[in-house]
């Protein structure tokens, strides 16, 4: 469990493998490709070869890496919404490639087939293959050549809880170093291998307030595990990064939209990296001259290294965009404060804004924060609206019914 508590402090990303495919559902499997009804529109076939502009630390000071950039869309023909996301197509660390193939024991010159092209493996591990996150598929798929009974034991269903402890922390090499394949082939070795999925990022900007640009929000993962230094694929290729070009594509988000009405109060809740799409919502409000009152939460670890955005939040506040400001940061005091408290004590203002039509959104980590901001929702109902349990778990489906309670989570 130390490694666990060191990995969660040093970058706020859980390697729970248990929850792995749900989070991939949003972040990392390839999703849908553009809706657009331009047949030139960039795809992930065809993605835009994107200038990366700006590539900034916000977080000085803070143990948690989270950058701020912003990509050129000139002569993209892309487009986007408030609430749609960013598909960038990422490749593998140089470095990662060659320790993995020096581990495996073949060159990297050697012609695979990857689905139906024949590719230089070297080539196929950096921009084709995804090359260190394991699965439990990939272990049984190495264990036919491996044949470990630990690794076989592991694989049993009644032994699914060691089998997550195992995974936590190790990459696809330590397989090869732990359990050395002399003579595997690299036609077989690539078989272990899922294609490189794209990930998914909201998009912080409105092009109303950033013509041809999308700017991101992004916690860059870096920690230790097994001895090693490892790090997030696409975080760390974007961190490593400026002036360069970025293959990517746009994904709408038809379920995150701001109201069609622009007098419609909105109350945004987004702590750390959930806050994206809030600053392309509110971007859009003050460029379009909605009249409907803004609300917004946000929640990080400090005041002093983690209040992202803070000029914009505090100017809009000042100007009257952002009619409400609620800010919680979780290790400034000694007991921890969370958005959901914040909510808590506001809840006679908030139950007051829901009573009037506002819509209610919440983006970032759905294992903890999206349920207790939705639990925090329930109790707001039962005592501000003299609710039972049960009326209230009724009322807060009520809201997502009428598209009023919007969730963009991972």
């Amino acid at each position: 469990m130390g490694m666990r508590k060191q990995l969660d402090n040093l970058c706020s990303f859980r390697l729970d493998y248990r929850k792995s495919f749900v989070k991939s559902s949003i972040a990392y499997l390839i999703l849908p490709m553009s809706t657009s009804t331009d047949p030139n529109a960039p795809t992930k076939a065809n993605p835009y070869e994107s200038e990366l502009l700006v590539n900034r630390l916000m977080t000085e000071g803070s143990d948690k890496e989270t950058r701020h950039f912003e990509l050129s869309l000139k002569a993209s023909g892309l487009e986007n919404m408030p609430g749609d996301s960013l598909e960038v197509l990422p490749t593998n660390c140089e470095k990662v490639v060659s320790d993995l193939l020096g581990v495996v024991g073949v060159t990297g010159l050697e012609t695979v087939k990857v689905g139906d092209e024949n590719l230089v493996l070297e080539d196929a591990l950096m921009n084709r293959l995804a090359c260190t996150v394991l699965s439990k598929i990939q272990i049984k798929k190495f264990n036919e050549f491996a044949q470990s009974d630990h690794l076989a034991d592991l694989l049993q269903i009644a032994n699914k809880d060691a089998l997550v402890d195992y995974m936590w922390g190790r990459e696809l090499i330590d397989l090869f170093s732990e359990f050395p394949q002399s003579g595997i082939s690299a036609q077989d070795f690539v078989g272990l291998l899922r294609p490189m999925p794209p990930r998914l990022y909201s998009i912080a900007s409105s092009l109303s307030a950033h013509a041809e640009e999308v700017h991101l929000t992004v916690a860059v993962v870096r920690y230790q595990g097994q001895g090693k230094q490892r790090k997030g694929v696409c975080s760390s290729y974007l961190a490593e990064r400026v002036g360069q070009s970025i293959p990517c594509y746009v994904h709408p988000n038809k379920n995150f939209k701001l109201p069609e009405d622009s007098s419609t109060p909105i109350i945004m809740v987004g702590p750390g990296t959930g806050i994206a799409p809030f600053r392309a919502f509110v971007e859009e409000r003050q460029a379009i001259g909605a009249t409907g009152k803004n609300w917004l939460f946000f929640g990080d670890r400090s005041e002093k290294t983690d209040y992202l955005y803070r000029e914009e939040w505090e100017s809009y506040k000042k100007d009257g965009v952002l009619n409400e400001l609620d800010l919680a940061w979780s290790r400034d005091q000694t007991e921890k404060v969370y958005v959901q408290h914040k909510m808590l004590e506001k809840k006679q203002e908030l139950w007051s804004w829901l009573n009037d039509g506002s819509v209610f959104y919440v983006c970032g980590d759905a294992s903890r924060m999206a349920k207790d901001v939705d639990q925090a929702l329930r109790t707001i109902a039962q005592d501000e609206g003299a609710m039972n349990e049960e009326e209230a778990a009724v009322w807060v489906k009520g809201l997502q019914k009428e598209r009023r309670y919007l969730k963009d989570v991972y």
